[in-house]
């Protein structure tokens, strides 16, 4: 004997099924893919969205230090927006806020509660980091932009990376006043040769370590001589990078003026343009 079912059991076995199937799509789909709806068509419409970028901070740095500056690029720039900050609390914690959704060019603040460890202890807070961002958050790639000895922890970063697979990768990456040629902390360039600070340097000893094709930008300020530098790190120190990163994927650049002294890079509108261009190949809107 055959059993049928009738038609409008049918019909509605087979709505639910097709409802089932399209949520288990959505929970599935890709965060970049952001659904809009009108009374009459459902869409899906496909957000081009670049690497996000990292900021970190330099000596004795809090949000405050680059937050006005993300919030610049926001107002100015079509694309990039903050969508995370992730504070580190001294035992390496890390706390973060917030989430990539559908920002084109998602930044990233990091945040080091104890703002004057060294570069060493820095640099394993930002181990903790990138591995979050690359297990956590599964990003892939990221750009980075670090100011002052924010740079130095970063690098050091790099250079005691043991399994990259374990972080994202580093496409560019910005050096805003970084004191690279320091050995123990501020200094008069003038008392050492070039040859006794690569000596010295923990960087240029082991810049084989270094991602080779890693696209860097490093920004100094000269406010009236070049001795002097930016009031804090000289030329020389912000530069002191060509001696470690790959020359061929290496570039410098220097802002002249009062709002070149150091702690107004990151306040300088200039800075804003020759980030935006390096990073996103983006202009201000005006």
């Amino acid at each position: 004997m055959k059993f049928r079912v009738p038609l409008f059991i049918f019909l509605a076995l087979t709505l639910i099924a097709f409802g089932f199937s399209a949520v288990i799509r959505s929970e599935n789909a890709e965060p970049t893919h952001i659904k809009t709806e009108s009374s009459n068509t459902s869409a899906v419409r496909m957000v081009k969205r670049q690497i996000p970028t990292v900021f970190i901070h330099g000596w004795k740095g809090t949000e405050r230090s680059f937050k006005t500056m993300l919030r610049r690029f926001k107002k100015n720039y079509n694309g990039p927006e903050r969508a995370i900050i992730m504070t580190v609390e001294p035992n390496g914690a890390v706390k973060s806020s917030g989430q990539i959704t559908d920002q084109k060019i998602p930044l990233i603040q990091v945040i080091f509660s104890s703002n004057h460890e060294s570069m060493q202890q820095q640099a394993v807070w930002l181990k903790n980091v990138f591995f979050i961002l690359k297990n956590t958050y599964h990003l892939n790639e990221v750009n980075v932009v670090s100011h002052s000895m924010g740079g130095k922890a970063f690098t050091y970063y790099l250079e005691k990376i043991e399994n990259q697979t374990h972080y994202p990768v580093v496409k560019k990456y910005v050096a805003i006043a970084a004191p690279f040629d320091w050995i123990s902390g501020p200094q008069n360039d003038r008392l050492y040769t070039l040859e006794q600070l690569k000596r010295e340097s923990y960087l240029v000893q082991h810049h084989d370590r270094l991602p080779q094709d890693l696209d860097v930008l490093a920004i100094a300020g000269v406010m009236r001589n070049v001795h002097e530098g930016d009031g804090v790190v000289s030329l020389q120190g912000a530069f002191f990078g060509r001696y470690f990163f790959n020359r061929d994927h290496y570039k410098e650049k220097i802002v002249y003026g009062a709002k070149a002294q150091h702690s107004m890079l990151h306040e300088n509108p200039q800075v804003d343009r020759i980030i935006a261009d390096f990073l996103w190949k983006i202009h201000p809107k005006n």
